[in-house]
């Protein structure tokens, strides 16, 4: 018992300085922030899948005391990514610790991370002061004016007119910025669940944390019907600059990429019922993404055309 008692100790000593190292990290080298927001909450995932969330939530606790007393400006520039970490962790160690579904302990992972994400951008631009989308904004005018100098040098006029297509173009990403977030959650999850699975599985031989292969993945009918009701929604025209136009924007986003993973999934299925080898759905993945957007939208139909009309089935 008292070795147990001890083990945990040491144990949040060793995963509370891997923390507060990658902490360090991120706050001197900011170019490397999207590998630790990734790497991050890996020491947080494995002591709570072994000790539970309580015990978690104290070495979080600990680590960001620990930051604050002996390095308060380290503090103040790393606690949005700490704060992002420690939810992250927490969210996916637990799921861990009671074994649940790959793919539900995947959405829960990415529900962390957008929690996260959007308690970052709240303190970035509430607690910092600095306004992303004003930032955006003014990156925006002066890429325009240094591409509208090379141009004019090459001879070729630019109008007005061509520079302010161009600008609403690149503000389109502001309103499909939800989205993004939950597209990148979802892969940031992806990448922090597969790390801690490996990790997982190499520091306890009786782990077995596994993804199911990835042709079996099926999304519910039910996902039809919402997108449908989604689409009969989107011929109602609203303006261009209404809430509900940004809304319908995003989710249809959403249902895309969800789609096209459903695609990709039956092009791998059908590989496999054909006894075809892997290699070559793996080049027609890479072909899908290299001629973009042409690639995700015949995926996209495929994977509709396979809920909708059961493909699988049908095969069989």
């Amino acid at each position: 018992m008292k070795e147990q008692h001890n083990q945990w100790i040491k144990d949040l000593v060793i995963y509370g300085a891997l923390f507060i190292v990658l902490l360090v990290v991120a706050s001197i080298l900011p170019a490397a922030t999207l590998f630790i927001v990734v790497l991050m909450p890996v020491p947080l995932t494995i002591f709570t899948y072994k000790y539970g969330y309580k015990r978690g939530l104290l070495m979080s606790g600990i680590v960001l005391v620990s930051t604050l007393l002996f390095a308060f400006t380290l503090f103040l520039i790393s606690l949005p990514l700490a704060g992002l970490s420690i939810i992250v962790g927490l969210f996916v160690g637990e799921a861990m610790r009671k074994q649940k579904h790959p793919y539900e302990m995947l959405a829960q992972g990415t529900l962390g991370y957008m929690v996260g994400f959007i308690i970052l951008v709240f303190m970035i631009e509430n607690v910092m002061g600095v306004s992303l989308m004003t930032e955006y904004r003014v990156i925006i005018q002066e890429s325009l004016m240094q591409s509208e100098q090379l141009i004019q040098g090459t001879g070729i006029e630019v109008t007005e007119e061509m520079l302010n297509t161009i600008e609403q173009q690149m503000l389109i990403v502001l309103d499909l910025l939800p989205a993004i977030l939950l597209i990148g959650s979802f892969i940031f999850a992806l990448i922090l669940q597969w790390l801690s699975y490996k990790l997982v599985n190499n520091i306890h031989q009786e782990a077995n944390f596994r993804f199911p292969p990835f042709y079996r993945l099926q999304l519910p009918k039910a996902t039809i019907w919402l997108f449908l009701v989604v689409m009969v929604i989107n011929l109602i025209e609203f303006g261009p600059d209404a809430l509900m136009t940004i809304i319908l924007m995003n989710v249809l986003l959403v249902f895309g990429l969800l789609f096209s993973i459903q695609g990709l999934s039956f092009m791998f299925y059908y590989l496999q019922y054909k006894k075809q080898s892997k290699v070559l759905g793996i080049v027609l993945f890479v072909i899908s993404l290299v001629i973009l957007p042409v690639g995700l939208y015949v995926t996209r139909i495929l994977g509709i055309i396979d809920i909708g009309f059961m493909l699988r089935k049908r095969l069989k």
